[in-house]
């Protein structure tokens, strides 16, 4: 052990320590703080996602294949802004009614949201707004936070992010910092694999794209710095073994982080709780857990 390691394995040892005695109170301010946050949002600031219910998921509903980027804007109303190769693996979903659509895209992301906040289900007020939001307009960050946890260990999900938003995709350097070459390897593989195909089949769409990216980058604010934010934390979270770390450059990396983009954070939840062998961790529910070993009647998470 290198002195610089052991100074960084006592402050995450003092740190975690700290935060395990103030949990509690800690939870129960952030639940009061997410839910006067939600009611200032959506009834004084008047943004209510229930009115325009479905506005993102449109977007992935009925495209055009030959031209998907002919009615798109950045920031505008049901825009589709993903690659083609997502276009043309929604094509299908087209053959359907919307209400139909609309409503097995709503099921698939209330099992997610239950699967992602199961172990912690009292996270869900601190993240009221954004989980609401994100329920109501149907994006993919739900599926960006699953992603996420699985990938730490599945290669082939990280294609997904880098074909949709494209910035979330630096979450796959986590195997690259891990060690793990063939995994790293199959996700980029995968990625450009699919891309080729998807090109072969529609050059013209991916031109359009390529167009489209660059004609108004202005609405990724602070990207770069943002990207490099996330590399570095991903670095130093998987020389550390802290998977959670994942989740939060995933997020930290969107192109724009919307107030339905938290809900990337929950991914968090589950990836807290994977032990990697490494020593230690700033997640104070941990260290509980190993004290409930001792006491099987102890909840950490309880009121």
């Amino acid at each position: 052990m290198t002195p610089t390691t052991g100074r960084i394995d006592a402050f995450e040892a003092k740190a975690g320590a700290l935060l395990h005695r103030i949990r509690r109170p800690l939870r129960d301010a952030l639940i009061l703080a997410g839910i006067g946050r939600a009611i200032f949002y959506f009834w004084v600031q008047g943004v209510q996602p229930w009115t325009f219910a479905g506005v993102d998921a449109r977007a992935y509903w009925g495209i055009d294949l030959a031209h998907p980027y002919a009615q798109s804007t950045l920031g505008g109303i049901s825009s589709f802004l993903y690659s083609p190769a997502f276009a043309q693996a929604f094509a299908p979903f087209s053959l359907l009614p919307w209400p139909v659509f609309w409503g097995l895209w709503t099921v698939m992301n209330i099992a997610v949201f239950i699967w992602l906040v199961r172990p912690w289900p009292w996270v869900v007020p601190m993240l009221i707004l954004p989980i609401t939001y994100e329920l109501f307009v149907g994006n993919v960050h739900f599926l960006l936070a699953a992603i996420a946890v699985i990938g730490i260990r599945a290669a082939l999900v990280w294609p997904f992010p880098v074909l949709t938003k494209i910035t979330p995709g630096v979450g796959a350097l986590w195997l690259a910092g891990r060690g793990q070459w063939r995994l790293f390897t199959l996700a980029v593989g995968s990625t450009i694999a699919i891309t080729a195909v998807s090109y072969l089949l529609n050059p013209g769409a991916w031109s359009e794209w390529l167009a489209f990216l660059t004609a108004d980058p202005s609405g990724a604010e602070q990207l770069p710095l943002r990207l490099a934010v996330a590399a570095g934390i991903l670095f130093i979270g998987a020389r550390r073994g802290w998977a959670w770390t994942v989740a939060v450059a995933v997020w930290l990396a969107m192109p724009v982080i919307y107030v339905n983009s938290w809900v990337v954070l929950l991914g968090t939840i589950r990836l807290a709780r994977v032990d990697l062998g490494k020593p230690g961790s700033l997640i104070p529910w941990r260290h509980a857990r190993s004290e409930s070993r001792s006491d099987p009647g102890s909840d950490p998470a309880a009121a």
